[in-house]
């Protein structure tokens, strides 16, 4: 199912950070989920069938998008009628892209004739 064809924007500088490609298209979902909300709640099980890995691999992009600091994770629950509670999909704030680290200019690839 296509999401209804809308389209997001991401910064050019994304492709500036040292991610790796799940965690790249983890977090291009999580974008795209958001919308100008800057938040969203999509299931594991969801975000790994939409960017075809493993709940764990999901898990473990997340994890480190987490740490490298491009989301915020929050634990949500839901409380039932019989004073229970369980934990429901977990919601995730996009966060500003932190500062870029500095490099050299990549050197010019040789041509060979």
């Amino acid at each position: 199912m296509i999401l209804g064809e809308r389209f997001y924007q991401m910064s050019n500088a994304i492709f500036h950070y040292d991610l790796t490609p799940v965690e790249f298209m983890v977090y291009n979902y999580l974008v795209s989920c958001a919308g100008q909300k800057d938040m969203c709640w999509p299931s594991v099980h969801r975000i790994a069938v939409n960017c075809n890995c493993s709940e764990n691999t999901a898990r473990k992009a997340i994890a480190a998008l987490v740490k490298k600091r491009f989301i915020r994770k929050v634990a949500t629950y839901e409380d039932w009628i019989d004073g229970h509670s369980r934990q429901a999909n977990n919601t995730y704030y996009i966060l500003d892209l932190p500062p870029a680290q500095s490099s050299a200019a990549p050197t010019p690839a040789k041509r060979y004739r």
